[in-house]
């Protein structure tokens, strides 16, 4: 795997933006064999954390916009790298391994609202790092990054700042991810 060019990050995105309801229907399903607990997480999980906040009916819409972009990501990744890793198959609990290890790199950052700005600054940085021997999507993260700023914008409503940042957060995540799950151990 290799960090998408320009040109092939706009290739994939036009294919993820292009695709008709039928086969968004099979791209999903195919998605939830292969990967059963990373689909659970993506497509429920992660979208429950911001469609609960506080109750309001816009952050539900949030989540959904939440769920496309990642539908996105989830298109982005297979045309650019191919069939979907079925890791449950080698590694059942792989989900759960990247789940301790994104623990291990929240636990600090959500912890950062009771330290000091420099270092809870400092703690933000170093999460959005590559890690050794990785390498972010950089392109895929800023495209996603202003899509969410542009359903904001246009959305006429007025959303927690730390909801969108948890948002786009949650996004790097998903990008970090599907780094990991297309890149052999």
């Amino acid at each position: 795997m290799h960090e998408l060019v320009e040109r092939e990050l706009y290739e994939a995105l036009e294919y993820a933006r292009s695709i008709d309801e039928e086969t968004a229907k099979r791209i999903l399903i195919q998605f939830e064999i292969d990967q059963p607990m990373f689909s659970t997480t993506l497509f429920n999980v992660f979208p429950s954390i911001i469609g609960d906040q506080s109750g309001e009916e816009k952050y539900r819409y949030l989540a959904h916009y939440f769920a496309d972009l990642t539908f996105d990501v989830l298109c982005v990744y297979q045309k650019a790298f191919g069939k979907m890793p079925r890791t449950f198959d080698d590694d059942p609990t792989w989900i759960e391994s990247q789940a301790l290890l994104l623990d291990k790199e929240l636990a600090p950052l959500l912890a950062s609202s009771r330290i000091n700005e420099k270092a809870a600054k400092k703690m933000r940085e170093d999460f959005f790092k590559p890690k050794e021997g990785e390498f972010i999507q950089t392109g895929l993260v800023e495209f996603v990054n202003m899509a969410i700023d542009d359903f904001v914008e246009n959305s006429g409503e007025d959303y927690h700042a730390s909801i969108i940042d948890l948002m786009k957060t949650m996004m790097f995540v998903v990008v970090r991810m599907f780094n990991n799950l297309y890149t052999p151990a």
